[in-house]
């Protein structure tokens, strides 16, 4: 049987024992709201499945052979909760999840690969990790936070 990413990614949270203070789910109404709110005020020209084509402004970070383990470095604030967005296409917008930034890590390495979004409450900023293992960021304050790990 073939898992969504969503049914996988919740197994890692069950699997891993998280409770929702530590990450929740949003509601479909909620979610479904702010999946286009995020896509209206980061992507130029609408919806598509891979969001980083075409984000407004953006840079690369330096190549990682893992990138998940250098989330935590490269999160600006992780005492701040973000919103975890990862790529399902189980319905007409993406699963959108109130998480501590230092499981995320944790949560993905559980998972088999798909692109996932982290997303700054704010909307200062956002990171991408793309099906080519690339990541991708947004926003002058994660790019101000890493200057020493941005592409040149």
């Amino acid at each position: 049987m073939m898992w969504s990413a969503k049914e996988e990614f919740e197994a890692a949270i069950k699997t891993l024992g998280l409770s929702t203070n530590t990450v929740r789910k949003l509601d479909d109404e909620l979610n479904s709201k702010l999946y286009f709110e995020l896509l209206n005020h980061f992507v130029e020209g609408g919806d598509r499945r891979w969001w980083w084509e075409d984000f407004k402004t953006w840079f690369r970070f330096d190549r990682f052979d893992y990138p998940t383990e250098h989330l935590p470095d490269l999160i600006p604030d992780l005492s701040r909760k973000v919103w975890l967005m990862i790529e399902d296409d189980y319905k007409p917008y993406y699963p959108i999840y109130d998480i501590e930034p230092l499981w995320i890590s944790k949560l993905i390495d559980e998972c088999f690969g798909f692109e996932y979004y982290i997303i700054d409450k704010d909307l200062n900023w956002l990171i991408c990790e793309t099906h080519h293992k690339e990541l991708i960021g947004v926003g002058n304050k994660l790019k101000e936070h890493n200057k020493e790990r941005v592409w040149r």
